[in-house]
């Protein structure tokens, strides 16, 4: 679900603070982005489903070695389940995450087993996933809410733990606050929103323009990042071995371009997935990190342009 008004106009907000440099991403889950995850969880597909949730509770209990998460508990298992969503520490709210993924697809695999027994077929083979649209919104609430973890296959990976974030986003974010390369660092800001924001096919185009943006900083000429990948390796912006990879993100845009236009067919729309988009913007980043090191058109080496 989008945002309403005035979360927009925050969100906006901190959007503006973080191209002037501010990082807000933290491991800390507020009372609010634990609500938000507890309507998201309430809301799909079986997810508010009491055996859903009981089977959540199964398996977080298994993990921690408790009988019950609380002592003298009343209500009812979904009660508890977000209760303990709502007051565990900041650690524990990944596990919780988690285990209502893993309890999501066991309460679906006993039910597949009960309609066995009552029909007499074998069950289907196979796990059922957790519903992706559920998934898509665990993950919008976490970029939105800036908290510094995806929730991928299952599991909750920390941004710590990604190394093309460490590797690549961070140094490429520190160097292109340099002076010079404002329009783009302006350009790579935003793919990274779009990014959170789980709009894949913008993130795409604007990583792509973040490198136009580059190449031609450094000296390329032409108005398509196709030209400037061939101006850039005639002008030795880029060695040879570099241009097939600009290609590629070229291709990347372009299809990303036609996927939006396609958006009113959903015949022929082939939507940029978060993977899709996640992947080109980090290569970008990476590219972006090896032409900071190069001299700008009219700079002198070693000195600032």
């Amino acid at each position: 679900m989008s945002p309403l008004y005035k979360r927009r106009r925050e969100l906006a907000a901190l959007e503006e603070r973080e191209r002037q440099g501010e990082s807000f991403w933290s491991e800390n889950f507020s009372i609010e982005t634990r609500n938000r995850l507890q309507l998201v969880m309430q809301s799909g597909a079986g997810g508010g489903d009491y055996r859903t949730i009981e089977a959540s509770i199964r398996v977080l209990l298994a993990d921690l070695g408790l009988l019950s998460l609380y002592k003298n508990a009343h209500g009812d298992s979904r009660d508890q389940f977000f209760r303990y969503l709502a007051e565990c520490d900041d650690d524990m709210v990944p596990s919780v995450v988690e285990a209502f993924g893993k309890g999501y697809e066991r309460a679906f695999e006993e039910e597949a087993q009960r309609q066995s027994f009552f029909s007499g077929q074998p069950p289907q083979d196979g796990r059922i996933p957790i519903d992706a649209l559920l998934v898509r919104e665990i993950n919008r609430v976490l970029a939105e809410d800036r908290i510094a973890f995806e929730y991928v296959g299952g599991e909750m990976v920390p941004f710590a733990s990604r190394e093309l974030h460490v590797e690549v986003v961070e140094p490429v974010l520190r160097l292109l606050a340099t002076p010079g390369w404002e329009r783009v660092e302006k350009s790579y800001q935003s793919a990274l929103s779009e990014l959170a924001r789980d709009e894949g096919a913008d993130a795409i185009t604007d990583a792509g323009t973040a490198l136009q943006e580059a190449l031609s900083f450094l000296g390329a000429e032409g108005n398509q990042l196709g030209d400037l990948t061939t101006s850039a390796k005639s002008k030795g912006i880029i060695a040879s071995h570099d241009a097939p990879l600009l290609q590629t993100i070229d291709k990347a845009c372009r299809w990303a371009s036609a996927d939006r236009s396609n958006k009113g067919d959903a015949r022929n729309a082939d939507e940029a997935s978060r993977e899709d988009a996640w992947f080109t913007v980090h290569v970008v980043g990476a590219i972006l990190l090896r032409l900071t090191h190069t001299t700008p058109r009219g700079a002198t080496p070693g000195l600032p342009s």
